[in-house]
């Protein structure tokens, strides 16, 4: 009988098993991966060789048979270690190892010699390559182990921040001790999307960060900044994909501690003063402490041997912070002038979770999977003194219930080679309820310019209160079929996203007590409301009383198609299409927002240039649907009244802050008020302009990658993305009278008549809708506009124990607007944020955009120095964002350009006349400076290094780990965001007296200690 001599070169793409952190494309795919590749006997495709994958940790195993040409495909396989085995009939004539990561095509491409003259089969080793040809898409792929070797923190912010083209976002968006959130390719940090198992986890309240598992429940992570498959939607920024780790035939346990002392961390150095450095303290946070502990149990092996596995941990966490903080009013106006301490710890912070996975047949299986994160904690108020860093007496006491639970199912079946079926049912429940113990006392903030001393205070914290959760049910069906050179593959999704939320001010009031200056104005919905027409500051107080809610929600689906053709064995082309449906109800059950058939496409092509898998050129081109968070209904649809009186007063109740002798500044409460937003119930017909069409942005990304040698890996990657139409709320003058319009901004629009005000249309004789109709010139509002362009470089290197990845992006951001929420105010109203509310807000508007970061390196990676000792790097350097200079008045008080607040790039400056007594100045005679966004400089560079060190050891049978992580090793505590408001609250004409001061400063040095026992 002839012997066969076999030759095989394997083409390892996972991430994990060739070169950690790299930054490649990555195959379209939720939870699980496909192994494919091909036989070919002395040089020529061979059919009828039997290719089995085996997983030896759980004894799950795969097989099929080579097809005519020679090649095979194993879909939708669990990620983990494969034994890849080649068999002719009942003979082995090929073995080998790969790694089949989340997300990433595993290729083995086998070469078998006959040779008559031996007796044995002869293995002669494998050859790997950094460059994935077989996808389209770009991002990172990081193994729970690659992120353990670096010091980075444990959030999917973090994970997400070591890609190419990802920054950190506005530093207003996450609470002291926070980690901030992530923006993608220039996108606002509420455009990402989360899943976890497959399973979207992402906020669906206003789109800011994610659910998330203890790290040590984590197995994989996906970080994909563009060009993804037809599959993903309902982002315009970037996703993140994650799986967990699942049981295996061996039984384990571990129990792993992480600890952030306060006493390690360095002093704190952020401090800044009004007056442009030389007043009383804006912001403190020398005395901030934060101290963070948390240990993770975990058990997971077979119930069933090579069947039924289960993971499972328990996560008792303990977490302190304490800062200063400011009370009542924005934050651009009010200086610190409380301190507040939340704790959390026990039961009351106790995570726990599991999955379980039934692997009923080679071709079936079931996976269960949950956890609880639910977190309650006391938040403690306390009277502060900024100036001399006294912590005062207790005000109050709110309880703090965070988070929820989590399940999901899913299964998948190979029904055929060529046919597989996955499908997945889950439910994500978080809560965000705040309850006070003190509902008595009002807000009270005091922006006026004077001593800390001398400010009104209240006496208590005057949150706000009320019952506050989200509820987010999805169902999931995907069919994958392999025909020929095609993989097509179809899919369904369905969410239905329900909230409820009640707020209610504390004490039943809401006071802010402002100064005007002579000339100084308060915008009305109809012009000016009120101006200071004496030649002396006068304080007014104003009384915002925002109040209601109920339960609204969002039903979103998605249908989509996608092809995956390999034309020529250098060449593969994927194209794909995907639909997506959003509906909006509010608290009375009526729909009020409605999308439908939004067609979303994608193409790309990966070009090997050679042949050899050593190179490829390729490129994607794609649309991308954001749908409306579900804070829009509550801000729009839910009964909330919205109401701002303004007044004069004669003193001040010295027990609880509130305002004496108060006199509306126009002599009644009507004619003083404002009022944007009432408890009338819009319906879509109202609501929604006919015509418009929902936010989506648009992207071509063209990239080059080559393998240098087996160490070294360049690549260089282009990418644009622009707004391709926005969606938002237009409050001008042709809106309607009790809420806003929602538009597509720069277009013709339709606005529905109600001459009753009951919320619905009015019909005309015939019952048809009545409109009435004005141009983009009647409106306007300038067309939305948006645009990315960034260059990305990467040097990716690995040399026997050491890993490194270094990366530079060049990019510019530019436009009229940010997207979702807005990160120079500090607005996360997702959706329905101030621009394009009135024409005279985008005035200057066009320019940089807050997540413009010009220049970002990174650097980052691992050494092991021994068997037992690694050390690990992570670096980065970005330049400032840009600043602007934003003022409180208009050069114009004709009520279509400009309503009864937003913030301008116009400061009023003078009066060109004098006029008479108690008169206030004419619009025509004022002097304002205008200043552009983005005009205002910029801050400084941010720069980063963190260090890690680990140590390996065992005792007494029990392997154990200890790692000290050592953050900002360099103590770089520069400003990451400042005061930009020139002018008071609502008040043209006066200084801010907080202007430029810093916000919030890059973290101190600080410490993480680890440890970790497994057996």
């Amino acid at each position: 009988m002839r012997k066969i001599t076999f030759r095989k070169s394997i083409t390892a793409l996972a991430v994990a098993a060739t070169l950690s952190f790299t930054s490649n494309s990555f195959a379209a795919g939720g939870a699980e991966s496909d192994l494919l590749g091909s036989v070919q006997v002395n040089g020529v495709s061979t059919s009828g060789y039997t290719v089995v994958a085996k997983d030896p940790t759980t004894g799950f195993t795969r097989q099929v048979s080579t097809r005519d040409d020679g090649s095979y495909r194993l879909t939708k396989l669990p990620t983990g270690t494969y034994e890849i085995i080649i068999m002719n009939g009942d003979t082995v004539v090929g073995r080998d190892v790969t790694t089949v990561s989340l997300g990433a095509n595993s290729i083995a491409n086998f070469d078998i010699a006959e040779n008559s003259n031996t007796e044995v089969i002869e293995v002669t080793g494998a050859r790997f390559a950094n460059v994935d040809v077989s996808s389209t898409d770009s991002g990172l792929l990081i193994t729970e182990a690659d992120f353990d070797a670096l010091p980075v923190l444990r959030n999917l912010t973090s994970v997400a921040l070591l890609a190419p083209g990802v920054v950190l976002g506005e530093s207003n968006f996450s609470l002291q001790g926070g980690s901030g959130l992530a923006s993608f390719g220039g996108s606002s940090v509420a455009e990402n999307a989360c899943f976890i198992n497959g399973l979207e986890v992402t906020n669906t309240r206003q789109g800011l960060g994610c659910g998330s598992v203890p790290f040590e429940f984590y197995k994989d992570f996906q970080v994909k900044t563009g060009g993804y498959s037809a599959e993903f939607g309902r982002a315009t920024g970037g996703i993140i994909n994650a799986i967990t780790k699942s049981g295996s035939n061996e039984w384990e346990f571990s129990a792993v501690s992480n600890w952030n002392p306060s006493s390690l961390t360095a002093d704190s150095k952020g401090i800044s003063r009004g007056k442009g450095g030389t007043g009383d303290v804006f912001r403190d946070t020398t005395n901030d402490e934060f101290d963070n502990w948390d240990l993770t149990l975990t058990a997971s092996g077979a119930i069933i041997e090579d069947t039924l596995f289960i993971y499972a941990l328990v996560n008792p966490r303990s977490s302190d912070r304490d800062f200063s903080y400011y009370t009542g009013s924005r934050q651009q106006y009010a200086p610190d002038d409380e301190y507040r301490k939340i704790s959390s710890d026990g039961s009351d912070n106790l995570f726990w979770g599991a999955k379980v996975d039934w692997f009923i047949t080679e071709d079936h299986r079931l996976s269960l999977w949950g956890y609880s994160d639910r977190n309650d904690g006391i938040d403690a108020h306390y009277n502060y003194d900024p100036n001399t860093g006294v912590i005062g007496n207790l005000t109050g006491t709110n309880v703090r219930n965070r988070g929820g639970e989590t399940v999901s199912v899913s299964y998948v079946g190979n029904i055929t080679d060529d046919l597989t079926i996955t499908a997945l049912w889950g439910n994500v429940a978080a809560e965000y309820t705040t309850t006070p113990d003190n509902i008595v006392c009002p807000s009270v903030s005091d922006t006026r310019d004077l001593p800390a001393a001398q400010r009104a205070q209240g006496c208590g914290p005057g949150t706000a209160f009320g019952a506050n959760n989200d509820d987010n049910t999805q169902y999931r069906l995907d069919v994958e079929y392999l025909l020929g050179d095609h993989k097509i593959r179809v899919g369904y999704d369905y969410q239905e996203r329900d909230s409820f939320r009640e707020s209610l001010p504390a004490g039943g009031h809401s006071y802010t007590y402002t100064t005007l200056a002579p000339g100084g104005a308060i915008q009305g919905n109809n012009g000016n409301l009120y101006t200071n027409a004496s030649n002396t500051d006068q304080d007014i107080v104003f009384d915002r009383i925002f109040a209601g809610g109920g339960g609204f929600g969002s039903e979103l689906e998605a249908f989509y198609i996608e092809d995956q053709w390999q034309i020529t064995d250098n060449l593969l082309l994927s194209a794909g299409l995907r639909w997506d449906d959003f509906l909006s109800v509010g608290t009375s059950g009526i729909t009020f927002q409605e999308f439908s058939a939004d067609v979303a496409p994608r193409l790309g092509f990966s070009w090997d240039i050679n042949g050899d898998g050593e190179s490829k050129l390729y490129a994607t081109i794609g649309r991308y649907y954001l749908p409306p968070a579900n804070n829009t209904n509550f801000r729009l649809a839910s009964g909330v009244n919205d109401n701002t009186t303004y007044y004069t007063f004669a003193g001040i109740d010295s027990a609880n802050g509130a305002p004496t002798g108060i006199l509306p500044v126009n002599g009644t409460v009507a004619n003083s008020n404002v009022n944007n937003s009432t408890s009338v119930f819009p319906s879509k017909s109202v609501y929604q302009e006919p015509d418009a069409d929902p936010f989506h942005k648009n992207e071509i990304i063209i990239g080059y990658e080559r393998s240098i040698s087996e160490d070294l890996a360049l690549a260089i990657r282009g990418t644009y993305r622009e707004v391709g139409e926005a969606l938002d709320d237009y409050c001008g003058a042709r809106s309607h009278p009790l809420f806003c319009t929602g538009l597509n901004p720069g277009k013709p629009a339709r606005f529905a008549v109600d001459a009753d005000l009951d919320g619905f249309i009015d019909l005309d004789a015939n019952g048809e809708p009545l409109y009435v109709s004005a141009t983009a010139e009647d409106i306007a509002l300038p067309e939305a506009n948006n645009e990315y362009l960034a260059v990305n470089t990467e040097i990716r290197y690995r040399k026997d124990n050491l890993n490194l990845n270094f990366s530079y992006t060049w990019s510019r951001s530019t436009g009229n607007f940010e997207g979702a929420v807005k990160s120079d105010i500090a607005q996360a109203d997702a959706g329905i944020t101030q621009d394009f509310d009135f024409p005279a807000l985008h005035d200057g508007a066009q320019g940089y955009q807050p997540n413009d970061r010009r220049h970002v390196f990174k650097l980052f990676g691992s050494y092991t120095i021994s068997d037992n000792w690694s050390v690990g790097l992570n670096s980065t350097l970005s330049s400032g964002r840009p600043l602007n200079t934003f003022g409180a008045g208009y050069i114009s008080d004709d009520p279509n350009l400009y309503g009864s607040y937003g913030d301008t790039f116009y400061q009023f400056q003078s009066c060109n006349i004098t006029p008479p007594e108690d008169e206030a100045c004419p619009v025509s005679e004022k002097v304002y400076n205008f200043t552009p966004r983005g005009s205002a400089g910029r801050t400084s560079w941010q720069f980063k290094v963190d260090l890690s060190s680990s140590y390996n050891f065992e005792v007494n049978g029990i392997a154990m780990r200890a790692s000290v992580d050592v953050f900002n090793i360099f103590d770089d505590q520069s400003v990451t965001s400042q005061n930009e408001h020139f002018e008071g609250r609502n008040a043209e004409g006066t200084e801010n007296q907080w202007f430029g001061a810093a916000y919030f400063w890059q973290a101190p040095r600080s410490v993480r200690l680890g440890f970790e026992a497994r057996f």
